[in-house]
């Protein structure tokens, strides 16, 4: 018998139920092309050619050019064929919704059904590698640092490790542009015994002491991705909007490693560099700031705008508060009011102080 399962990359739900509604939420949302689908396609037709399949026997193969959230996937041909996609598509960090059998397939073998989560056997004779733990999180970051320094360079970022900061030590990429800097940090902490990260990329204004009071204070805009494209098998998704979700996640294993190494870069290919490169300019950034539903990743509701166009002068302050206000979400809007009423008050000459 054949039917179809449902392929996507998104953050784990907490429950079957909620993985139903994520089914339906994400079943006909648009997305950019993605690389992914056809290196999911790749790896299930090599995976049937090693164990004898022909790849002549799939009538309906994954479409490199999907420009959806989900993939509806027709489970129909040889027997290994579930087994294999399961395999596949977890190991490329995807999730599968097999909904008649009441299973979400998870990426690093686990299985979520209306009992719970729960290991699931991928049919590969695998155990898993041993726990990491806090005693790790050097050799980790080592590999880590040695994998993505020469991509970060070769795109004029630096890359350095960072201060510890109570149970967490940064990898740091940071770059110049004419609005400032721009940074991407890999924090690795080991809170609670357990050796997690976390990815926080950020624009850090180049504006007067003064102006920054003006604002709160706040030093930086976050930008963050839409889709989670590759660190999407990390997050976990508890149901309490996006802005709740940290982008990241516990490494269990070194099987969590070798994911996040590749994992990264297709967060920040696909999401966060397309952000940070139309994001150079103050121009740049109340453009982006004032179109929030356009692009692969998004800045987040910041006092930061405001003061950049208070620099820019009256005329375009004025302007830029009109469309920031329409652009805000209803408790966004009070904040955003306070730092207007507090820039105007500012003198003129604070700009260059």
């Amino acid at each position: 018998m054949s039917y179809v399962v449902h392929i996507w990359e998104h953050p784990q739900p907490t429950s079957l139920a909620a993985a139903e509604k994520l089914h339906q939420y994400l079943g006909d949302r648009a997305s950019p092309r993605s690389a992914k689908w056809q290196q999911l396609r790749d790896e299930i037709e090599a995976r049937m050619v090693a164990q004898g399949t022909p790849r002549e026997w799939i009538e309906f193969p994954i479409d490199p050019e999907h420009q959806e959230r989900s993939y509806g996937l027709e489970f129909d041909g040889p027997e290994n064929f579930q087994e294999v996609v399961v395999q596949s598509a977890t190991g490329l960090g995807f999730s599968v919704y097999d909904d008649q059998a009441a299973r979400l397939y998870l990426p690093f073998g686990y299985v979520l059904t209306f009992e719970g989560l729960s290991r699931f056997d991928r049919g590969d004779g695998a155990i898993p590698p041993p726990r990491l733990g806090v005693e790790d999180r050097d050799a980790v970051m080592a590999r880590c640092e040695a994998a993505w320094r020469p991509r970060l360079e070769a795109l004029g970022f630096s890359f350095h490790r960072g201060e510890p900061f109570r149970s967490e030590i940064p990898l740091v990429a940071e770059r110049v542009v004419p609005v400032g800097k721009q940074t991407i940090a890999i924090n690795f902490s080991t809170f609670e015994e357990r050796l997690s990260f976390e990815v926080i990329a950020a624009i850090v204004p180049d504006l007067p002491p003064a102006v920054l009071e003006a604002s709160g204070g706040i030093q930086r805009m976050q930008v963050r991705g839409r889709e989670y494209r590759g660190i999407a098998a990390f997050m976990v998704d508890h149901g309490r909007g996006a802005e709740w979700m940290s982008m990241g996640g516990t490494l269990r294993n070194a099987e969590y490693v070798d994911r996040l190494v590749p994992a990264l870069f297709e967060y920040l290919g696909d999401e966060i560099l397309p952000t940070l490169d139309a994001c150079t300019t103050a121009g740049d950034v109340l453009r982006v700031a004032t179109s929030p539903d356009e692009g692969p990743g998004e800045l987040l509701p910041s006092r930061l705008p405001l003061a950049l166009a208070w620099v820019e002068g009256d005329s375009a302050f004025e302007h830029f508060y009109v469309q920031y206000d329409k652009a805000l979400s209803h408790w966004d809007k009070d904040w955003a009011r306070e730092v207007y009423d507090a820039l105007r008050a500012l003198p003129r000459g604070a700009a260059s102080a």
